[in-house]
């Protein structure tokens, strides 16, 4: 019973963040305080009703890349660690046995068990992979809190901070954020191939 209320709770916080999603970041916008910045990015992180990545780029514009990118750093980290916590003690055992069930996943998590830091660490990398799914994969699996902390922590900095800077650059020369952008996502679809096929080779 406590597992459904704390889904539930979870529905309504998305539902109500979502229906009010452009007037909570206009008052984000409207009160500039740091723990009310750290509080949004932290909820757009833990409740992904704005890709992310959309929310790194308008803090960027409006509070500059310095300050845009710690605060979305921390929040996400805390959003994440939050999430892994939750799918840790609450869903565990039912997703540990469903994902057990599951073989194409049994090869995948008995190396991300065997290399939990290096495992976080390389989908908090690959931008095709959704960070909601890994925060509950981690969770459910056999990752050390602490592994998972450093490994997140370590993992969302490059990402954030191209954004950041990004959005920051937006403001004087949209082309330029959009070069970035565009470099960025070349970078890592070079990144993506070459994991592929050393994963490839290793079959």
């Amino acid at each position: 019973m406590r597992k459904w209320l704390w889904l539930l709770l979870y529905v309504l916080l998305a539902g109500v963040t979502f229906i009010y999603r452009y007037e909570l970041l206009a008052w984000t916008d409207l009160h500039q305080s740091i723990p009310l910045l750290l509080a949004m990015a932290t909820l757009f992180a833990l409740v992904p009703v704005i890709p992310y990545k959309f929310v790194i780029i308008a803090f960027g514009y409006s509070y500059g890349t310095t300050t845009a990118a710690w605060i979305c750093w921390l929040g996400t980290t805390l959003a994440a660690m939050l999430v892994y916590g939750g799918a840790r003690t609450i869903f565990r055992h039912q997703a540990r046995s469903y994902l057990e069930r599951i073989k194409g996943l049994n090869r995948f998590t008995t190396w991300m068990e065997a290399h939990p830091f290096m495992g976080v660490m390389s989908m908090r990398l690959l931008p095709v992979v959704p960070q909601m799914a890994v925060n509950i994969y981690a969770g459910i699996t056999y990752t050390p809190f602490w592994v998972f902390m450093v490994a997140t922590a370590i993992g969302k900095m490059p990402a954030i901070f191209v954004f950041a800077y990004a959005g920051a650059q937006a403001e004087t020369s949209i082309w330029l954020s959009l070069a970035i952008l565009a470099g960025y996502l070349v970078l890592m679809a070079i990144v993506l191939l070459l994991f592929r096929f050393r994963s490839r080779n290793k079959v």
